[in-house]
């Protein structure tokens, strides 16, 4: 008589399929999570880049187009933005990254830099980074721009450096 049931060797197979389906799922996921950071990164940068351009439209309409700008070199740069990005810390003098939560944003005022903590980083590359990835922006004037003549429409946010996503 044959008994009803599972063989071992079935239920094996049974579960190395699922595992490996697990594992496909599972790296699909963290790779969707990344997507969705860069996509999260890209917006606050263009958010930021928007509330630089809406704050030199003020100044034209004000009038003070002409003004000369060295004193936002270096600043703050979400100070343009209506709302700070999720997960910002505010201004840093000394910030230690060891204790950084991931997916963080912070405004370092030694390095006068606006700076964002990689949350998933396997598919970025940053240059000359080892360790804890990070992206750090700074409010600059534009390469062909001389301090002394500079106007707010020559003031942009560079990368400090390059990275690619992806």
């Amino acid at each position: 008589m044959r008994q009803r049931g599972f063989t071992l060797l079935e239920l094996v197979l049974v579960i190395i399929i699922f595992s490996l389906l697990v594992g496909v799922y599972l790296r699909s996921v963290r790779h969707y999570q990344e997507i969705a950071e860069q996509a999260t990164v890209s917006l606050t940068l263009s958010n930021i880049r928007t509330g630089m351009a809406q704050e030199w439209a003020d100044r034209i309409v004000n009038g003070k187009a002409g003004e000369k700008i060295e004193h936002l070199v270096g600043s703050n740069p979400v100070r343009w933005l209506e709302t700070p990005p999720p997960a910002y810390y505010g201004e840093i003098k000394n910030p230690n990254l060891e204790r950084m939560e991931a997916a963080a944003w912070y405004f370092d005022l030694a390095q006068k830099e606006l700076v964002y903590v990689v949350n998933n980083g396997n598919e970025l590359e940053v240059e000359n980074m080892s360790g804890r990835k990070v992206l750090r922006w700074k409010v600059a004037l534009e390469d062909n721009s001389s301090q002394v003549s500079a106007t707010f429409g020559n003031l942009i946010l560079r990368p400090v450096v390059k990275y690619r996503w992806f």
